[in-house]
């Protein structure tokens, strides 16, 4: 009887081991062959010649189907000019959604305050996800130079982060500037001309400040993917990759062309991969 008492204990021990479960991070993926994919949409120059909404094929997009939505900014004319045409973008972009990340343009002028009223996140934030670090960043700001507070997170994060790929969100393309390949492309590529004003591609000091952090976070193996949104009337697409495999991207839309395209991304267990797509292929 006792021992047929202890085969009893031992066995309840035994079940209620095998019934625990745990909330660590450790535990979340318990099968490291797991396969998780996941799929991300770029727009960006989404803006019309007047402020009541954005380029109409926008609206037949189902948002649904990407995990993530990146906006390069010019969202409309002037996105922040009254509250019907920012409650009009959040309704499109769902722009408090933490993933969706909006790197302003010109068109996107406002206060940082303002800014995180509407979207819930800064004009500089760091999101991660699935082992990728998204980065984005205000061009706008010192005119496309990235300087002081805004420099400071920036290096912050790319002296820390950990991820497999890391994608960098501005609206102007500021990577080309002084680049000896990029810079004499910049007026038949971007919607700013290179010059010295607002709107403008102006100098900055990407290649001499910015570019050497990125290139100490490839060399510890990280991938890095540079997007820009100031695209649009002359061509939806740039793509170059210089020779530290650094992938330098630009996407955008003006509404008047036939032939615009999007950016599609996909992530699978942190290693991305990407392709542009003409935008005919999204309507639904």
């Amino acid at each position: 009887m006792y021992a047929e008492l202890r085969i009893l204990i031992v066995s309840l021990f035994i079940l209620g081991c095998s019934g625990k479960t745990s909330n660590s991070e450790d535990s979340v993926n318990e099968n490291p062959a797991a396969i998780v994919s996941e799929n991300y949409i770029y727009l960006s120059h989404t803006r019309l010649d007047t402020n009541d909404g954005v380029y109409s094929k926008i609206y037949d997009i189902n948002f649904d189907d990407f995990d993530m939505t990146l906006l390069g900014g010019d969202l409309a004319e002037e996105s922040f000019e009254n509250n019907d045409i920012t409650a009009h973008l959040n309704a499109v972009f769902d722009l408090t959604n933490k993933n969706t990340l909006w790197s302003i343009g010109n068109h996107d002028r406002t206060t940082d305050q303002r800014f995180r009223e509407v979207t819930n996140k800064n004009k500089y934030h760091f999101r991660k996800k699935n082992d990728i670090a998204f980065i984005t960043l205000d061009s706008q700001d010192s005119l496309s130079s990235i300087v002081g507070a805004q420099k400071e997170f920036l290096f912050g994060v790319l002296d820390t982060v950990s991820s497999k790929s890391i994608v960098v969100l501005s609206h102007k393309l500021i990577f080309m500037n002084e680049h000896p390949f990029m810079d004499p492309l910049i007026n038949t590529v971007c919607n700013g001309k290179k010059g010295d004003c607002y709107y403008c591609h102006n100098d900055n000091n990407f290649q001499s400040e910015i570019y050497p952090k990125f290139l100490d976070a490839k060399n510890r193996g990280i991938d890095i993917y540079f997007i820009g949104g100031d695209l649009g009337y002359k061509t939806s697409t740039f793509e170059y990759i210089d020779t530290n495999d650094i992938t330098f991207l630009g996407n955008g839309i003006w509404y008047l062309n036939e032939d615009n395209q999007v950016l599609l991304l996909n992530n699978t267990n942190g290693l991305l991969t990407y392709n542009f797509a003409p935008i005919d292929t999204l309507i639904n």
